[in-house]
């Protein structure tokens, strides 16, 4: 029954050292900014219509001293222009071909959303850090304070049956 006490009690203290031997982790502290821009964007732009033109030939011809509208050799529209109207009086020919200005002006907006997350992470740092010959000597310090304790736990058992 004693050696099974003095070696529970062994394992005990063993447990004991092994985790009070843990270091400190370093703190970490976390900080999170998130930034949200949004630009809007007023967008505009001028649509063109490309030039246009129509023609009109005729021959014309002098009856009793007034012109006269003969023969029309070529009446050719354009593309939106439609063909132009001719009119002969009291000998003035007048060409109307008209197209109206054509611009067509746009307006748009645009949005760009920009997402901006900055993680800043911060750690402790230790000043005093141990030297490697302070650390043997702490661990030392340690097993030779196991072994006062053991042989003290001994003596005092020898003692504590001989009562």
């Amino acid at each position: 029954m004693n050696k099974n006490l003095n070696r529970i009690v062994f394992l005990f203290f063993s447990v004991l050292v092994l985790v009070s031997c843990s270091s400190p982790k370093p703190v970490l502290s976390e900080d999170k900014t998130k930034t949200i821009t949004i630009k809007e964007t007023l967008h505009d732009t001028v649509f063109k219509i490309e030039k246009d033109s129509s023609s009109f030939r005729a021959l014309l011809e002098c009856q009793n001293g007034k012109v006269v509208l003969k023969n029309v050799t070529q009446a050719e529209p354009g593309r939106t222009l439609k063909s132009p109207r001719v009119r002969l009086e009291n000998n003035k020919l007048s060409v109307d071909c008209e197209l109206k200005k054509q611009e067509l002006y746009a307006f748009w907006k645009s949005q760009q959303v920009k997402e901006v997350e900055i993680k800043t992470v911060r750690t402790t740092e230790f000043t005093n850090i141990l030297t490697f010959w302070q650390k043997v000597q702490i661990w030392l310090g340690r097993v030779f304070l196991l072994v006062l304790v053991y042989y003290c736990f001994k003596v005092y058992s020898k003692f504590h049956r001989l009562i």
